[in-house]
């Protein structure tokens, strides 16, 4: 018995020496990734001329890679979350980071070293069709493959974990709740962390199976195997796995924020059936709403799009009465204790309102055809994940590091989280103005009648590196002693 104890210990320290690692690299990826932003947003204010080529490379590097590094933070976070009760396994932790660097360093070789320029998005035929050399083509794709397994295999890692936790997936998604169930004796109740990560493991891998479905024929077409593919289709499964990805990042940040917020307001997350009807609203809701991003193909049947616009207006309900009032609730009337978590989490929910609220206007069909293509999309994009997803796994992160009274709550790391959400605020409030201007979204080079907003938006990009900067260098101190810290006791229900 004493040595499946000590097994056990060790293995969960294992595993929450993998998250540490993960989401220091996640911040440091986000930070470099950040810096290409600048460049871009200093080619549209006109002070630089980069050239089309570049600012191409630039923009699909920035956007894979913010995308990757703060899908693995977040990830890793949720691991050291949840490992309490859904065993994962420290060896499979560990050969996701490398599968997960190795299709990194794919993507960086093929964007910086390669000249592919399609974009993050990869839209076909763009990835064949490019001046590129093709072995920047297979390195791209590639890269993104290998990112899509190590996804895969923690979506299965978790999904299994469950399923034994809690003696079934349904239970795991606290069907007992939901359907007003009795619950057997020594049945364990899902938290909200462990709820919202079975959740995104079972949308991951739909996600991870479009993706594949998308990429096969592209490889096969590279290959020569056939001449080409169904565009539409192409375009559906792409959007399929991109977008749902992304979303499923912020799904993977609220459960850190469940994990945070309880610690400084001495309120814990309770699971409850609205909470338990929300999440597995999730299921489906999140797979509706990138029918939005093809209402300009005239092809596609026109009932997707009516499911994309329902979509697009039903997925903000839950996470808007939840998580965004649940949070609120939480604050109201409690002593909370301000620090940088704290402040990251509200700019978090702030944004995360206002990107949500945007992103339901240009869900609107009507007002999709005229916004789509502009600048707006970032906007919307910007706020709910540079607040949002990326807020809320910082914040866990300088929690874990700090604790409750340690540096994250000193006068400096506080200035630094305010210099955050001004940077974020001011950066994508220049992204809005822009998008109402009907200023073009991917283009390489602005109209001077366009580049005011971007010159507005420089400064505040500056905020936020110096706020990052200052941030990842308290935090970096931190990490020794993190990492030989005893492993969390498991928590109860939350």
């Amino acid at each position: 018995m004493a040595g499946n104890a000590h097994s056990n210990v060790a293995a969960r320290r294992s595993v929450e020496q993998a998250a540490l690692a993960y989401m220091v690299t996640g911040f440091a990826v986000f930070l470099l990734m950040g810096l290409l932003g600048l460049l871009m947003r200093r080619q549209h204010a006109g002070w630089i001329d980069l050239g089309p080529r570049w600012i191409y490379r630039i923009m699909t590097l920035h956007g894979a890679g913010m995308v990757a590094g703060v899908l693995l933070a977040s990830l890793r976070g949720v691991s050291q979350v949840i490992t309490a009760r859904i065993r994962l396994s420290p060896r499979l932790l560990w050969s996701a980071y490398v599968v997960y660097f190795l299709g990194s360093g794919l993507v960086v070789l093929a964007t910086l070293v390669g000249g592919f320029a399609a974009g993050w998005t990869t839209t076909y035929p763009l990835p064949v069709r490019g001046d590129w050399p093709v072995s920047a083509t297979w390195a791209f794709l590639l890269g993104y493959t290998l990112v899509a397994v190590a996804f895969l295999l923690w979506c299965l890692a978790v999904l299994v974990g469950a399923r034994r936790a809690f003696g079934g997936l349904t239970s795991a998604l606290a069907w007992p709740v939901l359907f007003r169930r009795p619950v057997g004796t020594g049945q364990p109740i899902p938290t909200g962390p462990e709820l919202a990560a079975t959740v995104v493991a079972i949308d991951g891998v739909i996600a991870v199976l479009a993706g594949v479905v998308y990429l096969v024929p592209i490889f096969a077409q590279l290959l020569g195997l056939v001449s080409g593919f169904d565009v539409l289709f192409a375009k559906n499964m792409l959007f399929l796995f991109g977008h749902t990805l992304v979303n499923l990042n912020i799904y993977l940040a609220v459960a850190l924020v469940y994990a945070t917020l309880g610690a400084y307001t001495g309120r814990a997350f309770k699971m409850s059936f609205p909470v338990a009807l929300a999440f597995n609203l999730v299921i489906v809701l999140v797979l509706l709403p990138y029918f939005h991003h093809l209402y300009q193909d005239f092809a596609q049947p026109l009932p997707l799009h009516l499911v994309g616009q329902f979509g697009s207006y039903a997925v903000g309900v839950p996470a808007f009465f939840v998580t965004i009032v649940g949070s609120l609730g939480l604050l109201y009337g409690s002593r909370v204790r301000w620090s940088a978590p704290v402040i990251f989490i509200l700019a978090g929910l702030w944004g995360w309102t206002v990107g949500g609220m945007a992103a339901v206007i240009d869900g609107t069909i009507a007002i999709n055809n005229v916004m789509h293509n502009t600048l707006w999309v970032p906007a919307h994009f910007h706020s709910y994940y540079l607040f949002g997803a990326a807020g809320y796994t910082w914040a866990y992160l300088f929690h874990r590091l700090s604790g409750v009274e340690g540096w994250a709550s000193s006068a400096l790391a506080r200035r630094l989280a305010w210099l955050y959400a001004i940077g974020a605020g001011g950066f994508v409030l220049a992204f809005f103005l822009s998008g109402l201007q009907s200023v073009p979204r991917r283009y390489a080079v602005h109209l001077p009648e366009w580049q005011g907003l971007a010159q507005a938006a420089v400064p505040f990009v500056l905020l936020l590196v110096i706020a990052f900067g200052g941030l990842l260098l308290m935090a970096l101190r931190s990490v020794p002693a993190a990492w030989r810290l005893p492993v969390a006791e498991p928590t109860g229900d939350d």
